[in-house]
């Protein structure tokens, strides 16, 4: 009997013990769409549970969030077993730290023996890795994976075909996680599918297992196209398989999405990448998705500063001169090509191409190193050695020197007078200011266009316009006096003394007329004349401050703010009092002045001034009839 009970006893120790045993991993925990703030991590088990992730920047793991989870089964994977993927969504992290994490399913940590840890974005120099066509389970593979764990990467881009033949779960699993796990843990990889993803279900395998971020794509594309900022670098992953052959069709929004993105991006260098390349002599040169981005992706890309399109595809590594209508141009006007297509897969063979710096059948991987205004790109062959280095630099630092402010440049943007007052749009002149012509297409505006800022007293400026010889900013609020402002890109800097007053009001035009309108928002003009008895509308800049609290960059709220000061009108010899004075709603630093024509007056041409804290603006004429 006591043996029978000690015997029970075992047994009972052993099934609670198996009881509390963690979920079976079958996938690796990995990184996805880690940026400055957030960070996604996914594992799979064999098993069902409430799974977390406790993670923190010191060894406390203090912190908790719990997984989404989805099931898989086996009429969906064609695999033979049900499994559990779980993905967590990590926020509110800070900016380049690194953060330690653990996986759990049911309060039970699923991988205790890995050092699990990532970095945030943040600021500075750092390097990320690039490859493509890498998931046919070769030696070559191996032997890149095993290279690629011995970097120091920020992120990894995966330019397409990730597991061959046809992107199915099962390969998935065998040709890309089961050989970068080590680097996925600790890694995110970025991705673009390629062709081979496409044939198992319009990729649906490869939307299941990534995680990329989704702003601003339209919600039946997210997953197949995106972009996201890592230090002073803008991505753009595109889809060139389905999701282009739509766009060009006109059912797609793909392109339109693509435009827009580039024309919000404010980041000092830009990176495209995708699987199908444009510009090639190899295997796939008649490629029907080749000519589609060579017809429909390049002419959007040539209307914007690109620095690097990275593609694959070919089964080797090719790399251009920089190139603007499949043209070669000067340095930092047009982008470098590079096909990175040997990350394991059965090499295609090179043909000579004039566009061509240099080309290899090589199995490979790229390693850029981004330092500032200076970007290095080493290829790296299987066997370790480097058989391409080369360097690029942004058409701001290719095509000019540090910014200039003009003497006596910064100005009224309505009257180009020296006068400036709180809230004021102004003027910047000079040379090299900015990259390329802009102007801010949201609100709040920003503070930083193309590597370009403006400070007055170390404070940043909105801006809503840059360009090499002008900049369009706003003053913020509540400032008077003696101040400092400092123009200041990638190149340098350039300082200049500024007066701040009260007032100092000036009237826009839109040439040839005063900005005047009748209250349909018709121009009032010699062809439309003000009737005496309207209301009309001025608008201008620099009446100073306003009654309420509204910051510099924010659009005006309605009702409107009026103005601190008060504002009269000369109207030839008449003094007049406003309706209303302050600023325009739903404009930046715009100021509204409604005033009614006095009764009586004869036909002609009136001279109108504003006038606030006894400074008049720029004299503009009222057509009267």
């Amino acid at each position: 009997m006591v043996w029978m009970t000690a015997r029970r006893a075992v047994l009972v120790g052993l099934y609670v013990a198996g009881l509390s045993q963690a979920a079976t991993l079958l996938r690796y925990p990995y990184l996805q769409n880690v940026r400055a703030d957030r960070a996604t991590i996914l594992w799979t088990t064999r098993e069902s549970g409430e799974g977390t992730v406790q993670f923190s920047s010191d060894s406390s793991f203090s912190r908790v969030v719990i997984a989404r989870t989805r099931s898989f089964l086996p009429a969906e994977t064609q695999l033979a077993a049900t499994f559990y993927q779980y993905q967590a969504e990590i926020t509110g992290l800070t900016i380049s730290t690194e953060y330690r994490y653990r996986v759990l399913v049911d309060e039970e940590d699923v991988a205790p023996k890995e050092d699990l840890r990532f970095r945030t974005a943040g600021d500075g120099p750092f390097t990320f890795l690039a490859l493509g066509d890498s998931g046919q389970a070769t030696p070559a593979q191996a032997q890149l994976a095993q290279l690629m764990l011995k970097e120091t990467p920020a992120l990894i881009l995966h330019l397409g075909d990730i597991a061959y033949e046809s992107g199915t779960y099962d390969q998935f699993q065998k040709n890309y996680f089961d050989y970068y796990k080590d680097l996925m843990k600790r890694v995110p990889f970025f991705t673009t599918p390629g062709n081979h993803e496409y044939v198992t279900n319009f990729a649906a395998p490869y939307l299941a297992v990534h995680a990329p971020p989704t702003d601003t794509v339209p919600l039946a594309d997210r997953g197949r196209y995106y972009s996201f900022d890592w230090g002073n670098v803008h991505f753009i992953s595109l889809d060139s398989n389905q999701p282009l052959a739509d766009a060009v069709g006109g059912t797609g929004p793909m392109l339109q999405w693509l435009e827009s993105d580039l024309q919000k991006t404010q980041q000092t260098w830009r990176i495209v990448f995708f699987h199908h390349p444009p510009y090639l002599v190899s295997n796939h040169e008649d490629d029907e998705a080749d000519a589609l981005v060579r017809s429909n992706v390049v002419p959007v890309l040539d209307k914007y500063p690109i620095d690097l399109v990275l593609n694959g595809h070919e089964h080797n590594y090719q790399h251009t001169l920089p190139l603007r209508g499949g043209q070669p141009i000067d340095p930092g006007f047009g982008p470098v090509y590079i096909i990175s297509g040997g990350g394991g897969a059965v090499l295609h063979p090179v043909f000579p191409n004039p566009l061509q710096v240099y080309a290899e059948g090589a199995n490979h991987y790229l390693r850029a190193e981004v330092q500032g205004l200076r970007m290095t790109i080493h290829a790296i062959r299987a066997d370790g050695q480097e058989i391409d280095k080369f360097t690029i630099e942004p058409r701001f630092a290719v095509n000019q020197g540090p910014p200039q402010i003009s003497s006596d440049a910064v100005v009224n943007a309505a009257s180009f007078t020296r006068a400036l007052a709180p809230g004021m749009l102004v003027s910047i002149f000079g040379q090299n200011l900015g990259q390329r012509a802009t102007q801010a297409s949201s609100f709040p505006l920003p503070t930083q266009m193309f590597g370009t800022t403006v400070t007055l007293n170390n404070v940043p400026l909105p801006l809503l316009y840059v360009s090499p010889n002008q900049i369009n900013a706003q003053l913020p609020f509540a400032l008077l006096g003696e101040a400092t402002l400092r123009v200041s890109n990638p190149n340098g800097a350039s300082e200049a003394r500024v007066s701040i007053f009260q007032a100092a009001p000036g009237i826009f035009s839109v040439a040839p007329n005063p900005a005047i309108l009748h209250a349909s928002g018709t121009l009032v003009s010699a062809a439309s004349p003000a009737q005496p008895g309207e209301m009309v509308s001025i608008y201008s800049t620099g009446l100073g401050d306003v009654n309420g609290s509204i910051a510099a960059g924010q659009p005006a709220p309605s009702p409107p703010l009026a103005t601190r000061v008060p504002v009269q009108a000369q109207l030839g010899t008449t003094s007049l009092t406003p309706t209303f004075a302050g600023l325009a709603p739903g404009f930046v630093g715009l100021y509204q002045v409604n005033l009614q024509v006095p009764t009586g007056l004869s036909s002609g041409a009136y001279k109108l001034q504003l006038v606030a804290t006894g400074t008049s603006s720029n004299p503009v004429n009222l057509s009267v009839r």
